[in-house]
């Protein structure tokens, strides 16, 4: 049940994600294909003749409202107004699917009386719990995918490129004569946050977990942050360093730093590596989120590079393919504790 969820996710990413050339034939080869995926995967989770033909009937009507919309709507020059309906239009495609595949056989109110003859009020409860949670996702749904949002998570993606390098020599000679400073601390340490940007908000959604970044620094006071990032609208996206400030974007918002003993052999060849990055080119791995796959070396996440780099380096305390390693894997995974929470920064406004 887990890879058909991931499956479902991943199949929103990769189709809001192609969404965003906004053109009528992208859109209809979208709004097709989503509705096809979703209407097979929905069938498979489904017991029953009538209700596969509930299916078929349902994401037939979404699929003409939609493609009807392409041909009436996008012909002519797009604005916002028509790019915002045409995400909420793919968004109703997913909310369909919630919709289809609610087993309400499960709650005992809606089930038969052949099941049971005593009214359970555990079942009534877990049926309550069950729409408090439907409604908490609808509502952080709502609260987060505003037209701001949304605007810029698009923006956002334009920017980008996953199949040729757009950032080169972001880091400076001064920021390498930093890293070679903390050669004599035995440490690096892996920082865990919750940017609070409107992508790492977006995959939060999918991921269930706040902390969606992941950056690695050489000293205990982060002067040497590095990770793969957006580039604060300054850099392409790609290697970039960080500040600690830009990873605390939003109130109450906090990062967990850990350190990871490693020898100053270790810790060099990663300094190698970085500047070897630096000098080749790099961009962010956007549509690797997705499909799980580099299309070249050096275009990685946030949490892929991490561990490529401690991997290069010897250093990884758990194994993994670099590919699917989430952020907080690298947390949750250290099994063997090679891990201490060094400290934690939280920001308050107040």
């Amino acid at each position: 049940m887990r890879v058909l969820y991931s499956f479902k996710i991943y199949l929103a990413i990769l189709s809001a994600l192609v969404l965003t050339f906004n053109s009528f034939m992208t859109s209809i080869l979208v709004f097709t294909f989503a509705n096809v995926m979703l209407m097979f995967y929905t069938a498979f989770l489904s017991k029953g003749v009538t209700r596969k033909i509930i299916i078929f009937i349902s994401y037939s009507f979404v699929m003409i409202v939609q493609l009807c919309f392409c041909v009436f709507m996008m012909e002519n020059e797009l604005s916002r107004s028509i790019i915002l309906a045409s995400y909420l239009l793919l968004g109703l495609s997913f909310y369909l699917n919630n919709l289809l595949t609610m087993n309400l056989e499960d709650f005992y109110i809606f089930s038969s009386v052949e099941k049971s003859n005593i009214l359970s009020f555990d079942k009534i409860e877990d049926f309550n719990k069950f729409l408090a949670q439907k409604k908490q996702i609808l509502h952080s749904s709502r609260q987060l995918l505003t037209r701001e949002i949304i605007e810029e998570v698009i923006a956002n993606v334009r920017r980008n490129s996953s199949f040729s390098y757009i950032n080169q020599g972001s880091l400076n000679e001064e920021y390498f004569e930093k890293l070679q400073e903390t050669l004599a601390d035995e440490y690096v340490y892996i920082v865990i946050s919750d940017t609070g940007t409107p992508i790492s908000k977006v995959m939060a959604l999918g991921t269930k977990k706040p902390y969606n970044h992941a950056s690695i620094a050489f000293d205990k006071k982060l002067v040497t942050l590095v990770s793969y990032n957006g580039g604060e609208w300054i850099n392409p996206p790609g290697l970039n360093a960080e500040m600690v400030e830009y990873l605390l974007k939003k109130d109450e918002s906090s990062i967990y730093v850990y350190k990871l003993k490693v020898n100053r052999e270790q810790k060099q060849k990663m300094i190698d590596k970085i500047a070897e990055i630096n000098k080749k080119g790099s961009a962010y791995n956007m549509i690797g989120l997705v499909t799980k796959q580099s299309y070249k070396p050096n275009i990685m996440y946030c949490s892929q590079f991490v561990y490529k780099l401690l991997e290069h380096a010897g250093a990884t305390y758990f194994k993994a393919n670099p590919d699917d390693v989430r952020p907080t894997d690298l947390i949750e995974l250290d099994y063997d504790r090679k891990l201490e929470l060094d400290y934690k920064i939280v920001f308050d406004r107040f």
